[in-house]
């Protein structure tokens, strides 16, 4: 069947605000279940596709609540509260004013010097009564009680007599009694006042914060008791630490290495030892996130270590800071309750590798999947142009329509748009530089230049044709020789002809292809191959067994062959051989085909088309060339304008057919049954030869 009707372009289109996930309906669903649910997930699908910048622009607007993380210090350990909004800064300021209370001017006070006065004058009265009776005691044995930095002591004449030592150490024991009496009874007055400050303030603070009531008892005991025995504080171990306040509970992290994903407690170095505190206590990702969402790559994840924590948080719902070195004194810090949804996102083969982890499944059972295409409709056009403007690209309705049509080119298929929209935001940018906003011919210039840069190699290879480097005909009839079709992968993929063929003789090897025998075909090629040999065989079953050895090669092909979309040219190529009967030269051919004889589709069919029609544009169009292929493919032949035009104008041509019979009949320009008689004829003949009946002619 003759193509003609190849028009396929996108009409002028006015762009619209897009949603956010607009054209990834499946994806939108599945990411409204995880947040009905508030179950942890994982974004899949092709790099380009906008997958975390889409959830966060989703997310953006999405309100979450905001509550405070403040650990509190207690003793040798700190533990984590958390408070609803706004409270967690409230306890925070309650605490340091709390603090400035206990000052050194909290006991210059008049009434507390008064009364420590009056308790230190009356124990200094009893301690000089003491004194002075040891005195008098020892005058009368001749000796003085002197006092010194070494304490009391008795200095006179000879020997001390066992009576006067003796109440000498009873009078120390009497006097030190006495100096300890008066410190604690000074240690009481110190507390008792410190507590007519303190209390009040101290239980108001946990009238507020009934959650915090331990740490506030223990920091109000600390206080106290510091004040009774005139111990200097260090304030830093006594504050809380509000890790998480406010902010923006949608948090993305580029680099989630385990100190930014769970928060670590750094050190620092004081008089020649290592300590910490909880001001030196930085939040991690996960804190950070509190109530709301995190957002990771999960490649990034695997690669920095932080998977398995990652995994252990999720499980337990608990996040744990990184505690500095063994050496390092401070706090210890119990873990704070995980309450942030987690969403990573990966390319297809990242998550395929960790969903072979089961823990990964249950703590992940919410997959979120970006298909990498998208209908082909108006309205997902005019919202693709929605997306470039709000990424800051001016462009008119001819723009959109060329960036559509190069959305729809990347699929391959007319029906479909390419979902890869920052892959397209590229070059529209790229045309933007051209003109702006862009239109039509700025987008194609933008191709141009972007065919310029990655052509060198087609550029030689064209060259190679023209000096006939590269043998190739596109014009008359061969037998055993045709044209197939590949695709050279790179960043711009590109079709191109090869000369494919078979040389056919009595033997009973059957189907030998030279690139399978030498190790350059793939599996699928080699699948190709052996269905070819049951075409065949179904098809000449009558005669036996197949009585011929028919060679196959891919010729100046020096690399890997993979793909079963030369199956079709490679059974011309052999129905030619046997037959002796000529093919076309100015047709080329793809499909791939069954054991039955059906013609099915294959990739890149509209690259493949326009690589031949490059080369026949090189080597000279003569009005008779074209592209055989299947009529399933029809869909695909999204191709270029000058190839649509040039087939519009009878200069080139397509062919779609179903059965191998309809491609025999256009490549040999004779009816399919008079082609197979042909080659059951030359088949009996071979048998012939091998069973010796007869013998070839000189």
């Amino acid at each position: 069947m003759r193509v003609s009707a190849l028009a396929w372009f996108t009409p002028p289109t006015e762009p619209e605000p897009a949603p956010p996930f607009f054209g990834q309906e499946r994806a939108l669903k599945a990411l409204e279940a995880a947040f009905r649910q508030g179950g942890h997930g994982y974004l899949v699908g092709p790099s380009g596709l906008g997958k975390r910048k889409r959830l966060l622009v989703y997310l953006q607007d999405r309100p979450f609540p905001k509550e405070e993380l403040v650990y509190l210090p207690l003793g040798e350990e700190a533990f984590p509260l958390l408070l609803p909004e706004g409270q967690g800064r409230a306890l925070v300021e309650g605490v340091e004013a709390l603090l400035a209370e206990f000052t050194p001017a909290l006991f210059r006070e008049k009434g507390f010097l008064y009364a420590k006065s009056l308790v230190e004058a009356r124990y200094e009265k009893e301690a000089e009564a003491l004194l002075k009776a040891l005195a008098q005691e020892a005058e009368g044995y001749g000796f003085a009680l002197l006092e010194g930095e070494e304490g009391l002591r008795l200095s006179g004449k000879g020997p001390m007599p066992p009576e006067l030592s003796a109440k000498l150490e009873e009078t120390v024991l009497a006097y030190v009694d006495v100096r300890q009496r008066a410190e604690a009874e000074v240690a009481a007055l110190r507390r008792g006042f410190a507590e007519r400050f303190l209390l009040p303030k101290a239980q108001e603070l946990k009238r507020r914060f009934p959650q915090a009531g331990r740490y506030l008892d223990w920091i109000t005991e600390t206080l106290l008791r510091a004040a009774a025995l005139e111990e200097a504080l260090k304030l830093e171990k006594l504050l809380p630490r509000l890790l998480v306040e406010g902010g923006d509970r949608v948090v993305y992290e580029p680099n989630p290495s385990p100190e930014r994903l769970f928060g670590h407690l750094e050190y620092e170095m004081q008089e020649g030892l290592l300590s910490t505190h909880l001001g030196l206590l930085r939040p991690g990702a996960l804190h950070r996130a509190t109530g709301g969402v995190l957002v990771l790559e999960a490649h990034r994840v695997w690669e920095l270590g932080s998977y398995t924590l990652l995994k252990r948080a999720l499980a337990t719902g608990e996040v744990e800071p990184l505690s500095p070195r063994p050496e390092v004194k401070g706090p210890r810090l119990k873990p704070a309750p995980l309450k942030a949804q987690v969403f990573l996102v990966g390319p297809p083969e990242v998550i395929a590798f960790l969903e072979e982890d089961e823990e990964f499944l249950e703590l992940f059972p919410f997959r979120v999947e970006f298909s990498p295409e998208i209908p082909y409709t108006k309205e997902n056009v005019a919202y693709l142009g929605g997306f470039l403007q709000a990424e800051g690209v001016a462009l008119t309705p001819e723009g959109l329509s060329a960036l559509a049509d190069e959305a729809r080119r990347w699929t391959g298929h007319k029906e479909r748009l390419d979902a890869r929209l920052y892959r397209l935001l590229d070059l529209a940018r790229e045309a933007s530089a051209l003109k702006r906003p862009l239109d039509r011919e700025a987008v194609e210039k933008a191709l141009l230049a972007r065919e310029e840069r990655f052509g060198l190699e087609e550029e030689l290879y064209l060259k190679d044709l023209e000096e006939g480097v590269v043998a190739l005909e596109v014009q008359g009839m061969r037998v055993g020789e045709i044209n197939g079709l590949v695709v050279v992968e790179g960043p711009l993929p590109r079709g191109r002809p090869v000369r494919i063929t078979a040389q056919a003789g009595p033997g009973r090897e059957g189907i030998l292809s030279i690139d399978r025998e030498v190790g350059l075909g793939g599996q699928v090629f080699h699948k190709a191959v052996l269905t070819l040999a049951g075409y065949l065989r179904g098809s000449y079953a009558s005669l036996g067994a197949l009585s011929a050895t028919v060679s196959l090669v891919f010729e100046q092909s020096y690399g890997g062959i993979e793909g079963d979309s030369a199956g079709l040219a490679e059974l011309l190529a052999v129905l030619s051989a046997i037959s002796g009967l000529p093919l076309r030269q100015d047709l080329a051919v793809t499909g791939a085909i069954d054991q039955t004889g059906r013609v099915l589709a294959v990739g890149r069919v509209a690259e493949k088309v326009e690589g031949f029609f490059r080369v026949c544009q090189t080597l000279g169009l003569t009005g008779s060339q074209g592209v055989v292929l299947p009529k399933a493919n029809l869909p695909h032949l999204t191709l270029r304008k000058e190839v649509v035009e040039a087939v519009a104008k009878g200069r080139f041509h397509l062919y779609a057919v179903e059965e191998v019979d309809q491609a025999i009949e256009l490549l040999f320009g004779r009816k399919a049954y008079w082609v197979h008689d042909k080659v059951r004829e030359v088949l009996g003949e071979f048998r012939k030869m091998e069973n010796g009946e007869e013998n070839p002619s000189p």
